[in-house]
């Protein structure tokens, strides 16, 4: 699977499923301990947000500065400000040199290309804690789940020590599915 096409595929999914969280789900838990679901539509919507402001220049600052706004960022309609936020964002990638771009990320400079693989891992796993706070089914597409397994198993023995994962679950059965061994990877 291709980068723009596994990021289609998981923005299509996050779409999807915050279609789905009408206000009275909002409260409900998520297995992200920090956030209930409309903080982690928040959260979601601020990487987007936060990306596409670092591939158009701007400071390292700019994620956790939205970051810290995620509770209430979208207002009272997060889909359509998800919706626009993933439009803005696969149009900045495909800008001509955006790739190539220099970004200001808070884990230093890097390759704007860097920041579609970790959109769409963003996406995929929070999609996945969404619909499971949701209780709607939570599968992964094999081809997503593999990409993305991919590309965490670069960075598998950092994953927990950044804070952003738990420590891998241990151990994977033989057979698993790409979800299986992807959730597993991340602590899920």
């Amino acid at each position: 699977m291709d980068p723009m096409t596994a990021l289609d595929a998981s923005a299509a999914r996050v779409l999807d499923l915050v279609g789905r969280a009408d206000r009275s789900l909002w409260t409900r838990q998520t297995p992200c301990p920090e956030w209930n679901v409309r903080e982690l539509i928040g959260h979601l919507l601020a990487g987007m947000l936060g990306y596409t402001r670092m591939l158009h220049g701007a400071p390292a600052t700019a994620l956790p500065e939205l970051g810290r706004q995620q509770a209430t960022l979208g207002g009272d309609d997060p889909l359509s400000a998800v919706t626009d936020a993933v439009d803005q964002l696969r149009a900045a990638f495909i800008e001509p040199g955006a790739l190539e771009r220099t970004v200001h990320h808070p884990m230093g400079d890097l390759p704007g290309s860097y920041l579609v693989p970790m959109q769409t891992g963003e996406n995929v796993i929070h999609g996945w804690d969404l619909a499971t706070a949701l209780g709607v089914p939570a599968s992964i597409d094999d081809a997503l789940a593999e990409y993305t397994y991919q590309v965490y198993a670069q960075a598998a023995g950092g994953l927990a020590a950044s804070g952003y994962f738990a420590q891998p679950r241990q151990p994977v059965p033989a057979g698993a599915s790409p979800q299986e061994r992807l959730l597993a990877l991340v602590g899920r």
